[in-house]
């Protein structure tokens, strides 16, 4: 069987990425049946041990200010950098090089002033690779969950929920799960967006007017697999305990904030609806720890192995 090829990029120079990147060396030596291409700065990871060996490679993007680069002192120049790897990591795959991705974090408030258009990872790859839509995935061993809207105010969020949004994820992620996770019966818990899920409209109708109506069509379509509005206080914790496989989040925090509480250092955000596997950590530059040695690689190894199990399941 031929191996997998897996591009990594090593996200912002001054940030925990290299750290936590050869802290999961071992882990990738491991996957005997993937290549992994680190693409990042050779002066950068040798401060942290970096040694490339059997199924890991380095491609070296040289650069001479890496000098210059500290540890826990983000910079214009370290930023620039970061969207250098990502850039050739990238072109790697489009060449056909590579089969998945696992970002390391990158500062968005820094590559903004490098010209980076993008809110991150997950818009920048939806344009790389010329997909219209794509889905912000949180991937753990005990649960999973999708955001319907992202990097919005709340305000802005809950005027972005709409009927075709719903359907539009719904049918992303039924995809995802049955094809790449290759579970035969996907069971999808949509949360409600209002306190009990509105109270059958005692605290709001968004229940009724949007997301029960989406729901009714993507059970037409998909039948038994669709399930809610659930109120957000409770389904989390129904689907951690196996009642459901992914459950929906109306907005950002509804979903991150019961993920992160559980999963923090082993979760893993995936980019469903690209033409490739994409995974990253689920946890930032974290900047204020870089260089002390005590970053945890435990979300990176997550992501590498989800990555490789996922790239596993598509090519077959």
């Amino acid at each position: 069987m031929s191996r997998i090829n897996i591009a990594v990029s090593m996200g912002d120079p001054c940030g925990i990425g290299p750290e936590v990147i050869t802290k999961a060396l071992p882990q990738m030596r491991r996957i005997r049946d993937a290549v992994f291409f680190i693409f990042g700065d050779a002066g950068v990871l040798s401060r942290y041990g970096f040694r490339q060996s059997g199924n890991i490679s380095l491609i070296d993007q040289e650069n001479e200010g890496a000098k210059f680069f500290k540890p826990g002192a983000p910079s214009v120049a370290g930023a620039r950098a970061s969207i250098g790897y990502l850039d050739a990591a990238v072109a790697w795959i489009k060449r056909g090089e590579a089969q998945a991705l696992v970002t390391g974090p990158i500062s968005k408030e820094n590559v903004k002033k490098c010209g980076f258009i993008w809110p991150g990872h997950t818009e920048f790859l939806a344009h790389a690779f010329g997909v219209e839509r794509v889905e912000m995935v949180f991937v753990s061993a005990s649960l999973k969950v999708v955001l319907l809207t992202r990097h919005l105010s709340l305000k802005k969020a809950i005027n972005a929920l709409t009927r075709e949004r719903i359907i539009g994820c719904g049918c992303t992620v039924y995809d995802l799960l049955k094809y790449s996770f290759k579970i035969r019966d996907p069971k999808i818990a949509v949360c409600g967006l209002n306190p009990h899920a509105g109270e059958t409209g005692l605290f709001g109708n968004e229940e009724k007017t949007v997301i029960i109506p989406a729901i009714k069509k993507l059970e037409k379509k998909y039948k038994g697999h669709f399930f809610g509005p659930y109120p957000a206080d409770t389904v989390f914790y129904r689907a951690s305990k196996g009642e459901f496989d992914l459950v929906v989040a109306a907005y950002h925090d509804q979903g991150l904030i019961p993920f992160k509480l559980l999963e923090f250092g082993a979760g893993v955000n995936l980019t469903a609806g690209l033409p490739i596997i994409r995974t990253s950590p689920v946890h930032g530059t974290a900047f204020d720890i870089a260089g002390k040695n005590i970053a945890c690689p435990g979300s990176m190894i997550a992501a590498i192995r989800l990555a490789s199990k996922l790239a596993r399941n598509t090519r077959r």
